[in-house]
């Protein structure tokens, strides 16, 4: 069994029929991501409605072995072009400033099941189950920098800093307003950076913040 087939039949046994059968998806990145990176991408969850986008976490997960596009670069949004939404293009434009292709950068979203907002994303009920796949893909990927969109509560961070013993907690101007950017390290395992939502937050030309996020990769 390959590690991709390992991490399949875990999430099937572990996540739940409400989680499977629910619209959303569990990589947008493609599937030879599944490899050592230095870096791990994490989102809150699926955007966009469970009512128009059928495609379910199983159908996600079932796709996996030979699922080779990234839905940042590949996917058309809400514009009609391929990668030209604006968290698309944030994402895209972040990656590239802390590492060569951007499509090398195994990425996800603490919650696989879709909804229109964080409200309604069963925060509390799904966060636990979704992150015992993510424990067992960071075995493979072994990611020093976790960088997270998303740091007021409930958020990736804020779900993070809840698990983990933190340690020497930062933060560090936006360039938006009173928005901060967040980091915390997690003893022998990894840091965490939590941006401000990139749907709301641009973030391109802010390259006093990359090299704040640089200073946090080994």
């Amino acid at each position: 069994m390959t590690h991709v087939d390992d991490i399949i039949k875990f999430a099937i046994e572990n996540l739940g029929s409400d989680i499977l059968d629910s619209s959303g998806s569990v990589m947008y990145s493609s599937v030879k991501t599944l490899q050592p990176s230095s870096i791990y991408l994490l989102g809150h969850n699926p955007g966009g409605s469970p009512d128009d986008i059928k495609d379910t976490v199983r159908a996600s997960l079932n796709n996996l072995p030979s699922y080779n596009d990234n839905s940042y670069i590949d996917e058309i949004w809400t514009t009609g072009k391929k990668g030209d939404a604006p968290l698309q293009r944030r994402v895209v434009w972040l990656l590239k400033q802390l590492i060569s292709d951007p499509s090398h950068v195994p990425s996800t979203n603490l919650i696989f099941a879709r909804s229109v907002d964080v409200e309604r994303s069963s925060y509390k009920d799904y966060s636990d189950r979704c992150w015992a796949v993510h424990e067992k893909i960071l075995e493979i990927v072994k990611p020093k920098l976790l960088l997270v969109f998303g740091n007021s509560h409930p958020s990736p961070y804020t779900y993070l800093r809840d698990k983990f013993p933190v340690m020497l907690e930062e933060s560090y101007r936006s360039g938006h307003g009173n928005w901060l950017c967040r980091s915390f390290k997690v003893d022998s395992k990894f840091t965490v950076v939590g941006l401000p939502h990139l749907s709301r937050y641009d973030i391109i030309g802010k390259t006093d913040v990359i090299d704040w996020i640089k200073t946090k990769l080994p």
